[in-house]
């Protein structure tokens, strides 16, 4: 089970040549008696350079395997390390995986593939589900999170 999670509903990314892109989350804990409790609201901004053309949305999770992950990423700004590991969703098999950068990305199809088990990388676990668009991209991207708590 993971400590918590910050999640992006909708991200959009448009590029040409250079990258752009973002959205809004929320971030969650699971508290010791196993009760889930939104923590605070985070701010995704992504940009990318390389060669790239497109429009994309998608969703994305970050798991936090414990609090030391969770609270690193809370005292922000928050920026992923061009060694960071995604994983890609697929609703279906004919979808597109990428690598950008030196990341490393894997694809699950869906159907007769089974399921895997993925790690986690310095105490997270990121997923992306692509949702709609196309982009042909041969770039190098990072992302920053901001992170705003509750008003107590």
């Amino acid at each position: 089970k993971a400590y918590g999670w910050a999640a992006f509903p909708k991200v959009g990314k448009f590029a040409f040549i250079v990258g752009i892109g973002g959205a809004g989350g929320k971030v969650y804990i699971r508290k010791e008696d196993g009760e889930v409790e939104q923590v605070g609201k985070t701010t995704l901004a992504l940009a990318s350079g390389g060669w790239s053309l497109g429009l994309s949305i998608f969703s994305e999770i970050i798991f936090f395997e414990d609090k030391e992950a969770y609270e690193h990423f809370i005292k922000g700004p928050f920026e992923f390390q061009a060694g960071a590991k995604v994983h890609v969703l697929h609703a279906a098999a004919d979808a597109a995986a990428r690598t950008t950068g030196t990341s490393e990305t894997t694809a699950i199809a869906g159907g007769a593939g089974g399921a895997k088990s993925f790690g986690y990388f310095n105490g997270m676990a990121t997923f992306v589900l692509p949702k709609m668009g196309a982009m042909v991209d041969v770039s190098a991207e990072g992302q920053k999170f901001f992170f705003t708590p509750m008003a107590a």
